[in-house]
């Protein structure tokens, strides 16, 4: 839909900084400047009356952090963070791109090629008036052309739009020639479905079949009319339940009346906006139109053959330009993750959208930025670490806490608490799941000898008074219970000298006479994760034996407590059937950790309200996380960091579910991972 046309002629000036931050980079791959903030106190020297710089080696960044901070002056240390001199410095050679830069910067398209990583390259068809297809920005990226209106000849554009579009979507960026596209690099399906005047529904819907037949992955139609017509509707819904994603223009009559195929379901319509920050004043409008994106004299390539100032690039504005943006955005997160199916990157371009109130559509402005980041981070709970993991998870699953009494029959425990375990010693930490599911109080975690400043803000937020600290101090220093009432709590340590009396010791908080109790081996990590959920919401404890033999305190407690059922979790391989004979317990278990957990999820047949998803290849994050799954009814499953094992993919395919979260960071779930999650449970 061409909205009108116009050509441009500017003098580029070149200008090369004398500050190179690739030097000063060079300078710092050894050393760094650290922050060191002082508590406000009267009696300090000058010295200490502000923040102090020091010059120290990187490697040793996290030790002195951490020494420094646990000093009770000291309240924080930071990285003296270097910043640079913001003369344009772009590492685009596109000749013409300085005419692109203000409409894509609308988009935060700098920003989302800071992070942006190509890993396929996909195919977007395009449906219009054909293509110049011996432009030089776009002919190396051509694949399948086809002219509907006669199939023996060549998708030939004669007025220029549909290579207006193709420019838009795919130009090759970095190829020394014309413009650049978001997607940087993508094949190009010119399919010519109308003339002159326009295209007839049926020629639009042949356009469409062609496409999902020869493999495109995005489809964008910049065509638009007032009519449905069940034919194309017919196309389209079939290219959508094929995972396909369809990008169409929202028409250009100012006016919130619907326009086909944009209205039709699972199309993504686009509206255009201005350089103003609002509506272009003539693109349509209302809740039927999703997100808007930059349409007001957009530069893209136009056939060579045309007679303009800049040969083979011109302007355009209107709805048919603002959609291949968006079209171009969907292929770089298809690049990003080839996985990725229709559905999801309409869902991700419009969950990223911004500045919804300032549109009269249903959504916002697109943002390429964001649109990667929600990629990488829907539904994801981490932090930096896992220690701000942990305080992430506590946020999603307490507000406040109540006093609570325990008692293990000889001690007795009361207080507003919060469970305090080393990320380093799972044995302790798992044990712990649930007692502190029974008393409803959240799990952080700590390191030996560091305990972040932001734990100790979160359990104040929480009103929590006192800290249980699980394990010895082998596993958590005396100095971190110093801090810990330094700050006003109180702490009481529950330990054993090894990690199977440990284990018992807490456990003696948790059993019931006549009760239930899960048993794993003291070594093995998964399976106390797989166990965890189901032993906190049955109030049965956890404890630990080894491969071929009963640890004391273990059989100890074992006939100290008429338990009606034991349960062992893994296979022979983790605790030998020997052991289990011995203690006279039922196995649940899978050939390796994915499927044993799976085998848990099944065995006891628990009516979940959703699921969470963690690593099965540590432990740290899923223990929080798998107190906060018990809390919320739903299951923890173990995923490989980048990929999920067919019985657990098995599992969710015949579950009716679809609430999901993850716990951790990319390298413990790759978003990828991710997102395969998303599509087992919600389909293309």
């Amino acid at each position: 839909m061409k909205k009108s046309l116009g050509l441009i002629l500017v003098t580029l000036l070149c200008f090369t900084p004398l500050f190179d931050k690739e030097v000063v980079q060079a300078s710092q791959d050894e050393h760094m400047r650290i922050i060191v903030k002082y508590k406000d106190k009267d009696n300090y020297s000058f010295s200490k009356a502000k923040p102090q710089i020091k010059n120290i080696k990187k490697k040793d960044f996290n030790k002195i952090k951490k020494d420094l901070e646990s000093q009770d002056e000291v309240e924080y240390v930071e990285e003296d963070s270097f910043f640079y001199y913001t003369t344009t410095n772009t590492s685009i050679d596109d000749p013409h791109y300085p005419f692109q830069k203000d409409y894509l910067q609308v988009m935060n398209v700098q920003e989302a090629w800071s992070v942006y990583e190509q890993q396929y390259k996909p195919i977007v068809a395009i449906l219009d008036s054909g293509v110049d297809l011996d432009h030089p920005d776009l002919k190396d990226n051509m694949v399948k052309p086809y002219n509907v209106l006669s199939s023996s000849s060549m998708p030939v554009d004669e007025i220029g739009h549909g290579t207006h579009v193709a420019g838009i979507v795919g130009a090759k960026t970095n190829n020394g020639n014309g413009i650049a596209s978001i997607v940087k690099d993508t094949y190009l399906m010119p399919i010519k479905v109308g003339d002159r005047q326009g295209a007839f529904a049926s020629d639009i819907a042949s356009g469409v079949d062609y496409a999902v037949e020869n493999g495109a992955d995005i489809i964008n139609i910049s065509i638009a009319g007032e009519k449905q017509n069940n034919t194309l509707k017919e196309a389209i819904d079939k290219a959508v339940k094929s995972g396909v994603m369809v990008v169409a223009a929202a028409g250009n009559n100012s006016s919130n009346k619907v326009e086909y195929p944009a209205g039709y379901p699972g199309v993504m319509s686009v509206g255009a906006s201005n350089l103003a920050g609002g509506m272009a004043d003539f693109s349509n409008y209302g809740d039927s139109v999703a997100v808007v994106a930059p349409g007001v004299e957009i530069f893209s390539a136009l056939p060579i053959s045309f007679s303009n100032s800049i040969s083979g690039y011109g302007k355009m504005s209107g709805t048919s330009m603002a959609a291949p943006l968006v079209s171009s955005q969907a292929a770089m997160l298809k690049s990003t993750d080839k996985n990725l199916t229709g559905r999801q990157l309409k869902e991700i371009i419009e969950e990223s959208s911004e500045d919804a109130s300032a549109f009269p559509v249903r959504l916002g402005q697109v943002n390429a930025a964001g649109s990667l980041q929600y990629y990488h981070e829907k539904n994801r709970i981490s932090g930096k670490n896992s220690l701000e993991t942990s305080v992430e998870v506590a946020k999603r699953g307490w507000e406040t806490v109540s006093t609570s009494t325990l008692t293990n029959g000889s001690r007795v425990l009361k207080g507003k608490f919060a469970i305090l375990s080393s990320n380093k010693t799972f044995a302790d930490s798992l044990s712990v799941i649930p007692l502190s599911y029974k008393i409803n109080s959240p799990i952080y975690l700590s390191e030996k000898r560091f305990l972040p400043q932001g734990t100790i803000a979160s359990m104040k937020e929480m009103g929590v008074d006192h800290v249980i600290v699980v394990g010895g101090e082998q596993a958590i220093s005396k100095s971190v219970q110093d801090k810990l009432h330094a700050n006003g709590m109180k702490s009481t340590r529950i330990s054993g000298k090894t990690r199977y009396d440990t284990a018992v010791e807490i456990s003696k908080f948790v059993a019931e006479e006549n009760g239930e109790i899960m048993i794993v081996n003291g070594k093995s990590f998964p399976d106390a994760l797989s166990a965890s959920v189901e032993a906190a919401k049955r109030n049965m404890p956890i404890v630990f034996v080894e491969q071929t033999w009963v640890p004391s305190a273990t059989k100890d407690f074992l006939q100290s407590h008429n338990f009606t059922r034991k349960y062992i979790i893994g296979g022979t391989k983790p605790i030998s059937e020997s052991v289990q004979e011995e203690i006279q317990a039922k196995r649940i278990s899978g050939a390796d950790r994915y499927k044993t957990n799976v085998a848990v999820a099944e065995y006891f047949n628990s009516s979940y309200d959703g699921y969470y998803f963690a690593t099965g290849a540590d432990f740290k994050d899923a223990l929080t996380g798998g107190l906060l799954a018990a809390k919320q009814d739903k299951a923890l499953m173990l995923v490989r960091p980048e990929d999920i094992d067919s019985s657990t993919e098995s599992y969710l395919e015949k579950g009716e579910q679809e609430d999901f979260g993850v716990f951790g960071g990319r390298k413990a779930v790759h978003s990828s991972v991710l997102w395969k999650i998303d599509k087992i449970l919600l389909g293309n």
